[in-house]
């Protein structure tokens, strides 16, 4: 019998991580789950690690040649029986109630394909991130920045199937946001829930730092939304975004891929902001 949950779980110089991690999904309370472990040829004792599991609930692949995060990823989509697809990041925790709350509120939510949740940043951060709850807000967030926090999203499975929605290695390091904005251009329905149930740390080692290459790659993702859900919006303003944000409202007049009340309460509070 299929699980409720697939866990998909990508490792890569995260062994000293990895332990706490794993276990904070089996000290989970929602029990009806299997970890998909996505051992991409990580150089350290990563699978001597996982070698000291014998929960069945364990599902471990270790492809010959390491395949990047979004390749990975997309294997243990592949991989996944469960109704539910959740993502984990092999260095963080979840907290104990965390999988049931996410489930249970997907449960009572059928309109809603994903919901991500809030996370307590720890290790060289104490801040706390929570994102928006309402999915029109998170479809105009998704015009600045990423709008859900991948590492404790879980969606529909069979949402994301049914209009072929991966991760595309090439938009590494933006691979999340990526998928996100392609899912809102398809009338998805994405959610971050106001509770924190997720530990995210911050080390030296992790892969989301703001380099150049982020900055850039966030830049193609945010143009390429902008151009498809505002075909009207001039080329010259997509690519001068979010220094000509009232220009923006003016289309979406045309094209109405945003709630326009929504829309123009938070430019105008960016632009009053900036005065």
């Amino acid at each position: 019998m299929n699980p409720i949950v697939s866990i998909l779980m990508p490792v890569y110089k995260t062994a000293p991580y990895l332990r706490e991690a794993v276990d904070s999904i089996l000290s989970q309370s929602f029990t009806d789950f299997e970890l998909i472990v996505l051992n991409d040829c990580s150089p350290d004792n990563a699978e001597e690690i996982l070698d000291t599991y014998s929960d069945p609930r364990i599902v471990r692949y270790k492809g010959e040649k390491n395949e990047g995060l979004a390749n990975v990823l997309n294997v243990g989509i592949g991989l996944a029986r469960g109704k539910y697809i959740a993502r984990m990041d092999s260095d963080d925790i979840s907290l104990p109630n965390r999988l049931q709350l996410q489930v249970d509120y997907l449960e009572k939510h059928p309109e809603i394909d994903l919901a991500s949740a809030g996370m307590q940043l720890f290790g060289a951060r104490n801040d706390i991130w929570i994102r928006e709850n309402n999915p029109e807000k998170v479809k105009i967030t998704a015009m600045f920045f990423s709008p859900i926090l991948h590492a404790s999203s879980i969606w529909r499975k069979e949402s994301f199937e049914k209009i072929g929605l991966r991760f595309r290695q090439e938009m590494v390091p933006s691979e999340d946001y990526d998928l996100w904005t392609r899912a809102l251009l398809n009338g998805l329905k994405l959610v971050n829930l106001p509770d924190v149930l997720y530990k995210y740390r911050i080390h030296e080692a992790q892969a989301t730092t703001q380099t150049e290459k982020t900055i850039e790659k966030d830049r193609i993702v945010r143009c390429n939304y902008l151009r498809l859900a505002l075909p009207s919006l001039p080329e010259k303003t997509i690519n001068a975004f979010p220094q000509k944000k009232m220009h923006v409202l003016w289309a979406n007049l045309r094209d109405g891929f945003f709630d326009r009340i929504l829309l123009a309460k938070r430019l105008i509070k960016l632009t009053l902001r900036k005065r």
